[in-house]
């Protein structure tokens, strides 16, 4: 008895999870933005922005910051430049310190078909 209760909870569990997932992965992230993928090096923090088809210009801007002491993130540098056509890779010069910890925050306004929305991502990284 105990051990067919315990196996239709799981199953329960089990179906729920799988519906939570499929209804999460289902919903696209944005209409017009099909990409945002940022990325920090050692002397350049970047993304590249890709629209949807009929992308005719995005504005990027993008703004990289140093982890302190207590957690907190300080702006250390900021790049904004708008591009006309699809994909872009926007980018800014900034040399890290080793053993600091990073990120960037990109805010990209992407207009295709007529429409524009605003798109954000963010990456942190640790040199």
């Amino acid at each position: 008895m105990m051990k067919k209760v315990s196996s239709a909870i799981l199953a329960v569990v089990l179906l729920f999870c799988f519906l939570a997932c499929t209804a999460f992965a289902v919903e696209p992230r944005w209409t017009n933005t099909a990409s945002i993928s940022p990325n920090i090096s050692s002397s350049t923090y970047y993304a590249t922005v890709t629209g949807v088809s009929g992308t005719t210009k995005i504005a990027c801007t993008l703004v990289l910051s140093q982890k302190g002491l207590f957690g907190t993130y300080s702006e250390v540098a900021r790049t904004s430049e708008t591009y006309y056509g699809n994909p872009h890779t926007f980018s800014g010069s900034y040399v890290v310190s080793s053993g600091k910890t990073y990120k960037i925050d990109v805010t990209a306004v992407v207009t295709s078909n007529g429409t524009s929305e605003t798109a954000t991502s963010s990456f942190v990284k640790s040199f």
